[in-house]
């Protein structure tokens, strides 16, 4: 017979919406939230929250690294003991990562060559465990982009869909299909409009990003499938009023009969403007899910570091390629760009937690899984105080500690430094 823990005392955070003094149950043999037993005394454990607020725990889909491990870091050259090292620090930097309250994330392997894609994505494959943060499958970012908006992506691995198939440039059909859960790509490439349907039957994501498209462009690829664009703002055209580019689509005329795609944006305060940041969550909010872009600095202390044939600066949250004003990435947690967009655009903490639990969990199709707070889900929880930092998470109920408090406390010292 199964035994519950109940936490109580807190306020549930979920569908954008706070749920006063309501109690939540888990099940603690299948470790997923669980009806209210009929029974009392099957409740073994109770938690309180000391009035705290209870959140399905967060996700990331857009993540290239964490402390220190670049997700593309093995190719053809990596032997059995580069495997071996590659997945204890993976796992290591996974449990780094839970703590600062993201329970899920999808892996982000920047445009690399075939045979890197072969030895990393199976390390991707959807898991569900409790000591670290989950992967959701992996998110390929390239190599079928624009030259002109590459960002820090290697030119020399950028193909197109009419020469190369995209199949084996991924490592072939099985293993997108099994480790694999969101391929961004611009559709003005030749071929690229023509294949999205086809990863759409193998249950991927199509998501449009590194592009040079314009809006009918942006519009045929959601008519033939894409479902969300990447990081919105970088690495495509900029809006103008007579031509809006791939961002119009996040609220197109009714007319058009095409539904919003779904959009990354990360509020970090560097890759894009606050008021544009806001502009873009006041247009479509259900479709607005916030991604850090981090880089395998998030983490790491300031400095010079090396990242392939490149040169990283990291600059707090800054991170430019060397001797450029181009941004290589990000270095903020998620929780950091919850409290910025609710500070931006004036909302609640419970509307901008939607949009890293919800609206990610729709958007990949795991609503029934996770990022929701409905029996059956799995017990994968953050504790918030009402200022949005993490204070706890549980995975599958199993209790972390939050390095987010680490950041509070600094946030509170700062403050009052600058009152005395």
């Amino acid at each position: 017979m199964s035994t519950y823990t109940k936490f109580t005392n807190c306020n549930l955070i979920d569908n954008g919406k706070v749920y006063k003094s309501t109690d939540l149950y888990i099940n603690n043999q299948t470790k997923k939230i669980a009806h209210p037993p009929h029974n009392k005394k099957l409740i073994t454990n109770t938690i309180d929250l000391q009035g705290n607020y209870l959140a399905p725990g967060f996700l990331d889909i857009q993540n290239n690294g964490i402390y220190g491990l670049n997700y593309s870091n093995l190719n053809e050259n990596s032997n059995e003991n580069d495997i071996r090292m590659f997945k204890s620090f993976y796992n290591d930097a996974m449990q780094k990562y839970l703590t600062t309250g993201v329970t899920g994330v999808c892996p982000t392997v920047t445009s690399n060559f075939p045979a890197v894609y072969k030895k990393v994505l199976p390390f991707y494959k959807k898991s569900r465990l409790s000591n670290q943060s989950d992967s959701l499958g992996a998110h390929l970012e390239g190599p079928f982009i624009s030259l002109k908006k590459k960002g820090c992506h290697p030119t020399e691995t950028f193909v197109d869909a009419q020469t190369s198939d995209l199949f084996e440039v991924y490592g072939g059909e099985e293993n997108i299909i099994e480790n694999v859960c969101i391929i961004t790509a611009a559709p003005e490439i030749p071929g690229v409009l023509e294949t999205i349907p086809h990863l759409i039957e193998k249950g991927i994501i199509f998501s449009i990003g590194h592009t040079m498209s314009d809006y009918q462009t942006g519009v045929k690829a959601v008519q033939n499938g894409a479902s969300m664009i990447t990081h919105l703002y970088n690495a495509m055209p900029q809006p103008h009023h007579r031509d809006v580019g791939v961002i119009g689509l996040i609220n197109p005329p009714h007319e058009l009969s095409i539904e919003a795609p779904y959009y990354g944006i990360i509020c970090d305060g560097v890759h894009v403007a606050p008021s544009m940041a806001n502009l873009a969550y006041k247009s479509n909010p259900e479709k607005c899910i916030l991604v850090t872009d981090a880089m395998h600095l998030i983490g790491l202390p300031n400095g010079t570091y090396k990242w392939d044939q490149q040169t990283i600066i990291k600059d707090n949250d800054r991170l430019y390629l060397q001797g450029t004003d181009t941004l290589a990435g990000a270095a903020t947690t998620l929780p950091q760009c919850i409290r910025n967009l609710v500070q931006w655009s004036n909302i609640t903490l419970a509307e901008a937690v939607k949009t890293v639990t919800n609206n990610p969990s729709i958007s990949i199709g795991l609503e029934n899984e996770r990022g929701f707070l409905n029996a059956g889900c799995d017990a994968d929880l953050v504790v918030l105080d009402k200022d949005g930092y993490v204070q706890k998470v549980y995975k599958l109920g199993n209790e972390i500690e939050s390095s987010d408090v680490v950041t509070q406390t600094i946030v509170n010292n700062e403050k009052l430094l600058a009152s005395l």
